[in-house]
């Protein structure tokens, strides 16, 4: 006779996760129907280097010289890339709105289709389509060196007043952003590699610190959906840091216990 199988549908040893699962969905929930209501509601703090990107794209438009945005080196699966892809929508309509040129030379050709779509799409939004130039948005080389040193020969031929550096970025962060330094454009990043951030932050402008990648593109859009996420987040660390608090101050008056709430296995 074979034994029955033991199926565990629930194990309690993981309620804590369930209940932290559950507030972040109701977050989520509240924070959809406070969007939907009214978007301007929902606080997001100032982020500096989103805020120079009407400046440097101003700069460039006074210069009469483009605008360089780079997409980073990651795929589409990627969130960073994600984020970067969305961004460049942003970044393309406001060009089109000041009229200036624009170069986004991608390491991926897949995102370099998504980009074009974008871009054209957001030309079209400003009734600016046709100023949109064929090969604006270019696949360049899906090797990474080889990627750097014709990003790096762009930027000395063309000398762009901006370079915006979005995405997924690795060894080559440092080449790109030193060269930008050195043609004297205003430089903004936004990495979600902790290990090159400080060499975007040496030798950039203005730079978007992990997770500010992500929000850029709430922050910049203002759509509802992503305000609300980007809130519900914010809700769900900021109840986080309370109990880790809690649970320190309780283990110093020797409530050893209060550890079980903080175990996920």
């Amino acid at each position: 006779m074979d034994e029955a199988l033991d199926v565990r549908w629930f194990d309690p040893n993981r309620i804590n996760l369930l209940v932290g699962l559950s507030l972040f969905i109701l977050f989520l929930f509240v924070n959809l129907r406070r969007a939907r209501r009214a978007p301007s509601g929902l606080y997001i703090r100032t982020l500096p280097a989103l805020q120079a990107l009407d400046e440097a794209i101003g700069r460039a438009t006074e210069m009469g010289r483009p605008v360089l945005y780079l997409p980073g080196l990651g795929d589409m699966s990627e969130v960073g890339t994600l984020a970067a892809v969305t961004i460049s929508s942003r970044v393309a309509r406001r060009v089109a709105d000041m009229g200036c040129g624009l170069l986004v030379p991608c390491y991926d050709p897949v995102v370099a289709v998504l980009i074009d779509s974008a871009t054209r799409e957001a030309y079209t939004q400003a009734g600016r389509l046709d100023s949109y130039r064929s090969g604006t948005v270019q696949y360049v080389a899906a090797a990474q060196f080889a990627y750097v040193a014709a990003v790096t020969g762009l930027m000395l031929r063309e000398r762009p007043a901006a370079n915006v550096y979005m995405g997924s970025w690795y060894a080559e962060s440092l080449f790109l952003a030193e060269t930008g330094n050195e043609t004297g454009a205003i430089q903004i990043a936004g990495c979600d590699q902790v290990t090159q951030l400080p060499f975007f932050v040496c030798s950039c402008d203005y730079t978007l610190l992990g997770e500010e990648l992500y929000a850029a593109s709430a922050y910049l859009g203002r759509e509802p959906v992503q305000l609300a996420t980007i809130t519900a987040q914010d809700w769900a660390k900021i109840l986080a840091a309370i109990v880790v608090v809690a649970a320190v101050v309780a283990t110093f008056f020797g409530y050893t216990d209060i550890d079980k709430l903080l175990k996920t296995s």
